[in-house]
């Protein structure tokens, strides 16, 4: 059995030999084209040159890459192909104000909860749940809403200001 990379070896000769092919008929149908002979000569040139430039960049890079493979079996595993297959990264969620100022109340929410349920050796009261110290807490963070809520002033002039006495 042959190896891999020699077949693909054999198989980017044909190509590369199938391609100057396609070049040297190109170049006959530029001869053959009705164009004055001064500027016929230049066209071919510049197309000899870039088609051989464009194949041998092309050709050179397909052949490294090849052997690049050959070369580290293991390393193109983990190096290339793992890579490609894993998700790309997530973007942190950044948390908002409200999400911030919610955090702090419901902390001190709970610290006064605990306050209130426990004894000072940090033991709940007799009867007391942890249901109990977390219904008590919601209740204490709805108070603490309340009180932190921004209210608007009652404004503006009134009447018996603007008149005058």
């Amino acid at each position: 059995m042959i190896p891999l990379a020699t077949q693909l070896d054999r198989l980017i000769d044909r190509l590369e030999q199938m391609s100057r092919e396609v070049a040297e008929v190109k170049r006959a149908i530029t001869l053959l084209t009705p164009v004055d002979p001064r500027l016929r000569l230049g066209i071919t040139q510049a197309q000899e040159f870039t088609d051989d430039v464009i194949a041998d960049a092309y050709f050179g890079t397909l052949r490294g890459g090849i052997q690049l493979a050959e070369d580290t079996p293991g390393n193109f595993r983990t190096n290339v192909v793992e890579p490609i297959k894993r998700k790309p990264a997530q973007v942190k969620k950044l948390r908002t104000k409200a999400q911030k100022k919610n955090d702090k109340l419901q902390s001190k929410a709970f610290q006064n909860a605990n306050a209130a349920l426990r004894k000072t050796n940090g033991q709940m009261r007799k009867g007391i749940t942890q249901r109990d110290i977390a219904a008590r807490a919601q209740r204490e963070l709805r108070k603490l809403k309340k009180g932190t809520t921004k209210r608007a002033k009652r404004g503006g002039t009134s009447k018996r200001s603007s008149r005058s006495r």
